[in-house]
């Protein structure tokens, strides 16, 4: 059986839930006597969750230049809280209440992260993809990405196209010509699969 490990799930939360999982955590650490040297400094997490809250304020319905300014402060916050995840799970040595004393969520053992399938399909207006998916037992949603020109290096790289409650997903408004990178994760009874491989395709 695999040791437990501290889940990275924060990192491909929406902004908004992933500013109130940061609190959160936050909240837990504060006194916490399992977690009394941490690699980051609190006050510097909570410095850069503040300083999240106000690019996204100031990107609802703002500008271009706004939405790129909030996803540099969401960088960051994802660049701290990966350190204090690494932090947490190597106090916690596998001690699943340990972990979850921390804010932090579990990653689900013993049962691996499954690898979806992904076709991607036109649609009949020009600029518009199916994304198609094989259906898993016990999926109560799916999470849409994407990126444009180049595969991202890391998971924080992918945007958010949507949710759904089908194994399908349309995506219209795409710039045609483009190169368009895909992929999507399930979220299950058992937890958030990993991302499936990345499909590319050629906007038309």
């Amino acid at each position: 059986m695999k040791k437990t490990k501290v889940s990275l799930d924060f990192i491909r939360m929406p902004v908004a839930l992933k500013i109130l999982f940061c609190r959160s955590v936050l909240l837990d650490l504060t006194g916490n006597s399992s977690y009394q040297m941490p690699d980051v400094s609190l006050e510097d997490a909570k410095t850069a969750v503040d300083n999240l809250e106000i690019a996204a304020l100031a990107a609802v319905g703002g500008s271009n230049l706004a939405t790129a300014q909030m996803h540099e402060k969401e960088k960051i916050v994802n660049d701290l809280f990966h350190n204090l995840a690494a932090y947490v799970e190597r106090l916690a040595n596998g001690d699943e209440a340990k972990i979850i004393s921390s804010g932090f969520h579990c990653t689900q053992q013993p049962s691996p992260y499954i690898k979806l399938p992904l076709a991607i399909n036109y649609g009949l207006i020009s600029g518009t993809i199916i994304l198609v998916a094989k259906a898993i037992d016990n999926a109560g949603s799916y999470e849409w990405y994407y990126a444009i020109g180049e595969l991202p290096a890391t998971d924080a790289g992918w945007v958010s196209a949507g949710k759904s409650t089908s194994a399908n997903f349309e995506i219209a408004g795409l710039t045609v010509g483009a190169k368009y990178y895909f992929t999507m994760s399930a979220v299950t009874t058992k937890g958030t699969t990993d991302f499936c491989e990345p499909v590319s395709k050629i906007i038309i």
